[in-house]
């Protein structure tokens, strides 16, 4: 069977490609020529650097944007309509898919679902179009229920969450200068989808009461300018929190390893890949989790992951992992089980 992945969001795209190859599936990859850095196998595949993307990856020239028979959009519909049995459309991709004469299933891969098929514009119709469409939906994120519900498409919705060939070691890696209990927040800052804008009031008001503390945090999202404008106002943030460009694996990992916990996002109710790396690499998570939703897909809730939707519940977390060594011990070992049991990469492939 001839697969094409279509699309490399947050190199989603990639590792499911990469995945099913292992597991005899004759899978390709169509993604941008130039992608963005959060799109592009090397950040998370150094070797790719010497060795060259592999050749089941298809490209289509993205800044090709003319009119003509070399637009992007053309050249992907093009390659879509090639000798493929079946197209996996990941996010906006499966609109182009609608147009390739293929069997094709929309891969859901974050907010795609939760805001472009309700907007009232000739894109939004083409997604929900695309939906319609499809042979089924895929998704992995309990929070979309409701949505599969809204857009009339639960009855074709396969709960599958995508496979991670990457893993993350769970060892200490604090450096000499790490004495301080260091919180790290690699989600872009978007207040009104993600909500972190109470976790960084939290961080303001427990800055007041410990010294020995320390804050890293992505610096991307339509509101890192609001970020920092809010953590520099307070005199109690001083020399307490720092923000890191788009990190690659080994960067990433080491921020993991080196950090007491993890802090995603509070708006949601489902959990990413953040959260992902973050339990593979042993560490407590705080987070907004639907929990009647999440228990219907998954085993019951791990200790270590925090569900926190107030300032006032982020503080008692980040006070209470803080003064008490054993919880954070407890948290990291709870949640390094629960992931290795239900995200192996040969589970979910098979799935798949």
């Amino acid at each position: 069977m001839k697969i094409l992945i279509a699309g490399n969001l947050a190199n989603m795209g990639y590792e499911l490609a990469k995945s099913l190859r292992n597991y005899g599936v004759d899978a390709y990859l169509l993604m941008p020529k130039i992608p963005i850095i959060s799109e592009d196998p090397k950040t998370i595949f150094p070797e790719l650097e010497e060795e060259g993307y592999p050749e089941w990856i298809v490209f289509f020239n993205n800044h090709e944007r003319k009119f003509d028979k070399n637009n992007w959009k053309i050249q992907v519909v093009k390659e879509m309509r090639k000798k493929y049995d079946g197209i996996i459309a990941l996010t906006e991709f499966s609109i182009f898919a609608m147009f390739s004469g293929k069997p094709y299933a929309a891969l859901s891969t974050g907010s795609d679902m939760r805001e472009l098929p309700f907007e009232k514009s000739i894109k939004g119709l083409l997604y929900r179009l695309s939906y319609k469409k499809a042979k089924f939906i895929i998704w992995g994120e309990p929070d979309k229920k409701s949505l599969l519900k809204k857009l009339k498409i639960e009855k074709k919705a396969i709960f599958a969450t995508s496979p991670r060939t990457i893993s993350f070691s769970s060892k200490k890696n604090k450096n000499k200068e790490d004495s301080k209990f260091i919180i790290f927040h690699p989600t872009a800052q978007n207040w009104s989808y993600k909500n972190n804008k109470i976790f960084l009031e939290a961080f303001i008001e427990i800055s007041k009461k410990y010294s020995n503390i320390s804050l890293v945090l992505s610096d991307r999202g339509p509101n890192i300018k609001d970020a920092k404008k809010l953590l520099s106002s307070s005199t109690d943030t001083k020399n307490k929190y720092e923000f890191v460009p788009y990190l690659n694996l080994k960067e990433l990992e080491n921020h993991y390893n080196r950090s007491e916990i993890i802090v995603d996002q509070f708006g949601v109710g489902s959990f990413g890949m953040i959260t992902v790396e973050a339990m593979f690499a042993g560490k407590p998570v705080m987070i907004k989790l639907n929990e009647e939703l999440f228990n219907e897909h998954y085993n019951e809730k791990p200790l270590g992951l925090l569900n926190a939707d107030t300032k006032e519940k982020i503080i008692y977390y980040l006070e209470k992992l803080i003064e008490d060594k054993n919880f954070v011990k407890q948290c990291s070992e709870e949640n390094k089980k629960w992931i290795e049991k239900n995200w192996s990469n040969k589970k979910l492939t098979e799935h798949y």
